[in-house]
């Protein structure tokens, strides 16, 4: 009997230790629980905050992601960069400028203020094509909302995205060289691809020929060289009915633009340079090409029939008045 007592209180506290031991812990968790709701719930908010700040419709800013979020959020001030510093510079109107005269405006005046409100996508409308900002790393900084008409592209998917993610790989070189950035070919990874590899290649970021961006050379004010016209393939979702499919294919797209120049003056001398900042272009795609010539084999022949099913013509090879009556 004693020794049962004896073992009773030398148990009795070991068990109200870890009883407490677990309270303890538990709690912690709790507080570091309600501390991650607490930090995930703020950052959702400055996520939502930033979205509405960007110059896109409540209906697509609520739908965003966080990454998308970012994304966007770079390519928009890259591109408020891209439009104060070049030359000449894209200027918008003084918030507040128009504030300063309370006067009664006539009824013609408002509805030319908003005509030009809308004046852009009255532009966008009439334009057979899409209007997009490269710049000079090969990003996408702006590009209309008309590119899902014609390649059934979202204007949120490529903003901010490479370029080099939606066009043909044999058409990195080109569009590289009309950026005036060098291709940085990957020999380590070329080597390794397999075929899998390669076909897949198309739809990721991760491609052996993407370029990299290089030093560029400056342009002298005027320059015709400043002037890019080329043609390359683009991804489309789009079949010849305009329906979306998930397997994107391309398009032929001709490219008509200008490199924008940002002003810089050359130390010691009053002559000025100008360093490409990126290219603002207009794309129109062009129709798929007819088939015109067909290669002939030996065993195969020409001939011609008319509404009735009766041969009209056939070549010299093969007798004409043995067919004509067939």
């Amino acid at each position: 009997m004693v020794l049962y007592v004896f073992h009773f209180l030398t148990i009795a506290p070991t068990v109200d230790l870890f009883t407490q031991t677990c309270f303890l812990q538990n709690l912690r968790k709790e507080k570091s629980r309600n501390a991650a709701r607490s930090r995930r719930g703020k950052e959702n908010f400055e996520f939502f905050e930033l979205a509405k700040m960007l110059p896109l419709p409540g209906a697509i800013t609520s739908q965003l992601d966080k990454a998308s979020v970012i994304r966007l959020t770079i390519s928009y001030l890259h591109m408020r960069h891209f439009a104060s510093q070049g030359d000449p510079p894209w200027s918008p109107l003084l918030e507040g400028e128009n504030n300063c005269n309370k006067v009664r405006r006539s009824s013609h005046s408002l509805a030319t203020d908003i005509f030009e409100q809308h004046l852009g996508a009255h532009l966008l409308q009439s334009l057979d094509g899409f209007v997009f900002v490269v710049s000079q790393e090969g990003r996408f900084l702006y590009i209309s909302e008309t590119v899902s008409i014609y390649l059934g592209l979202s204007q949120v998917e490529l903003t901010g995205s490479s370029v080099f993610d939606y066009i043909h790989p044999a058409d990195h070189v080109e569009m590289a060289e009309r950026l005036g950035i060098k291709p940085h070919l990957r020999a380590e990874a070329g080597c390794q691809m397999t075929q899998e590899s390669i076909s897949s290649s198309a739809s990721t970021s991760s491609l052996a020929g993407t370029p990299e961006p290089a030093p560029s050379s400056p342009l002298s004010s005027g320059d015709e060289l400043a002037e890019r016209g080329f043609f390359i393939r683009m991804k489309s979702t789009l079949t010849k009915r305009g329906l979306h499919v998930k397997s994107s294919g391309y398009k032929v797209i001709h490219v008509t633009g200008r490199i924008r120049c940002r002003p810089a003056l050359v130390p010691g001398s009053s002559r000025s340079l100008h360093r490409p900042m990126g290219l603002v272009a207009l794309a129109h795609t062009l129709p798929p090409s007819t088939l015109n010539e067909v290669r002939m084999e030996s065993h195969m022949f020409v001939f011609r029939v008319n509404m009735d099913l009766q041969v009209t013509y056939c070549e010299n090879r093969y007798c004409f008045v043995a067919l004509q009556n067939r």
